[in-house]
């Protein structure tokens, strides 16, 4: 029984995930395509970015695993073996960097550092007004394991958080729950930063258009670590023109790497990083992986199987 690491974004760390795996799982054989001996061995394939078609080719595999909290880069294999279950990667050490690199813009824009930045560079000496935590709503769109660990944690600092996701949830916490597109613009009209974190899928593609940033308060915020085709990079552009959005923070985008001639780059009101908001680390992932791939052994279901409906 052979577990096969598939990849093409990660090829200079496969020794790494190689190794994280094996320590993990010491009694699985682990491959690393294109060297993946008797394809009749391998049962599980753990992929982020796989070449398009390639697991097909295992007649015995049993699963998918993401080496990655996001699943569209498998799903978007238009030879993906059907019935098979898709596992998403939940993973404390990835939720935690996610919160951190959510946090650490959600305090840059409400305590005015991108307005200070901005008074260093022209050398002005003014005192911008301060808001009070509980006095700033912070929007969470995806309120699934990693937007809702987000979501508790800006509670404990007193912002007002509230959520919003395509279906109705069972309970949320202190945090207010709007679900469903008829729900959309009254968490949009409420909220001060807003903090992408869906999947992309066929419903969610483009779901923040021109129609739905003008619901956002004049003077918000935009942070994204989602996925980019969430948010129309072009209609974006135009609402921090025109100062109704102040500044965004983009790590994902709808094209990556993001090309050099794109309007973004330049722009004085974003701020962007290279995906790197939630990277995987291949200690505590494959533990996680690990963990999964016993529950299937044992006949149980691995936590959490990808959602096509929901994209999570």
């Amino acid at each position: 029984m052979s577990i096969l690491l598939a990849s093409t974004d990660f090829w200079e760390d496969m020794d790494v995930w190689s190794n994280g795996l094996q320590a993990a799982m010491p009694e699985m054989d682990i491959k690393v395509y294109p060297d993946e001996g008797d394809v009749n061995d391998i049962e599980y394939a753990v992929v982020w970015k796989h070449p398009r078609g390639i697991l097909k080719k295992y007649p015995n595999l049993k699963a998918i695993l993401s080496l990655g909290a996001g699943v569209d880069h498998i799903i978007s294999d238009s030879e993906l073996p059907k019935g098979l279950p898709i596992v998403r990667l939940v993973d404390k050490k990835l939720t935690h960097e996610m919160y951190l690199h959510s946090l650490h813009w959600v305090l840059h824009f409400h305590s005015n550092q991108y307005l200070y930045r901005i008074q260093q560079q022209s050398r002005e000496w003014i005192q911008q007004s301060s808001v009070q935590s509980e006095d700033r709503t912070i929007g969470i769109m995806g309120l699934g394991n990693i937007g809702k660990a987000i979501g508790d944690s800006l509670v404990n600092l007193d912002f007002k958080v509230i959520g919003w996701g395509a279906r109705p949830k069972n309970s949320t916490g202190e945090i207010e729950y709007y679900y469903g597109h008829e729900q959309l613009s009254e968490f949009l009209s409420h909220t001060d930063i807003l903090i992408n974190v869906l999947p992309l899928t066929e419903n969610t593609k483009n779901i923040l258009t021109k129609n739905e940033l003008k619901l956002l308060p004049k003077g918000s915020f935009i942070i994204n670590i989602g996925r980019g085709g969430i948010i129309n990079e072009n209609d974006l552009l135009s609402f921090l023109d025109s100062g109704h959005i102040n500044a965004a923070a983009l790590d994902v985008f709808a094209q990556e790497p993001l090309p050099e001639n794109n309007s973004l780059w330049g722009h004085s009101s974003v701020y962007i990083t290279p995906h790197i908001a939630g990277q995987s680390n291949p200690g505590s992932a494959a533990k996680a992986i690990a963990e999964n791939i016993r529950l299937i052994e044992k006949g149980e279901s691995p936590y959490p199987i990808y959602n096509l409906n929901s994209g999570y």
